[in-house]
C-alpha cells in the first residue's frame, strides 16, 4: 500500500515544489496600483524557496512527515504482527506438551470423556 501511495505522491511533490509561486498584497484594486512593488516572483524547487518564500519547505515538511508517519505506522504493524505469531506459537507448544491430543488446527484436545476442548 505504501509503495502505491508513494508512486502517486512523488509526482505530485515534484510538481508542487517545481512551479513558480506568486504573491501580491491583499489590497484593494484601486491601491494595487500605487504598490506595485510589493509584488515579486518567488520560485520553489525541492522545498527550497528562492525569494522570500518558505512555502515549498512548509509543504516539504507536510509530505514528509506523512511519509514517514506512513513507513512508521507499517513497521508498528508488522512488529505486532510477528509478536502475535510467536504468541500463537508458544500457545500451541504449550497445548501440545499437556494434552498428547491436542489438534493445533482447531485449537482443542480431546477429553478422556472423548469430547473436545479448547485449550487455553
Amino acid at each position: 500500500m505504501l509503495s502505491r501511495f508513494a508512486t502517486a505522491l512523488i509526482p505530485a511533490i515534484v510538481l508542487a515544489t517545481s512551479l513558480p509561486a506568486y504573491s501580491a498584497p491583499l489590497v484593494p484594486g484601486d491601491l494595487q496600483a500605487q504598490v506595485p512593488s510589493a509584488t515579486h516572483k518567488v520560485w520553489c524547487h525541492h522545498g527550497y524557496c528562492d525569494g522570500g518564500g518558505g512555502g515549498g519547505a512548509a509543504v516539504g515538511g507536510l509530505i514528509g512527515g506523512l511519509i514517514g508517519g506512513a513507513i512508521i505506522a507499517g513497521a508498528a504493524n508488522a512488529a505486532a504482527q510477528q509478536d502475535a505469531a510467536a504468541a500463537a506459537q508458544q500457545h500451541d507448544a504449550y497445548c501440545a506438551q499437556r494434552y498428547r491430543s491436542y489438534d493445533p488446527g482447531s485449537g482443542t484436545f480431546q477429553g478422556k470423556d472423548g469430547r473436545r476442548y479448547p485449550c487455553r
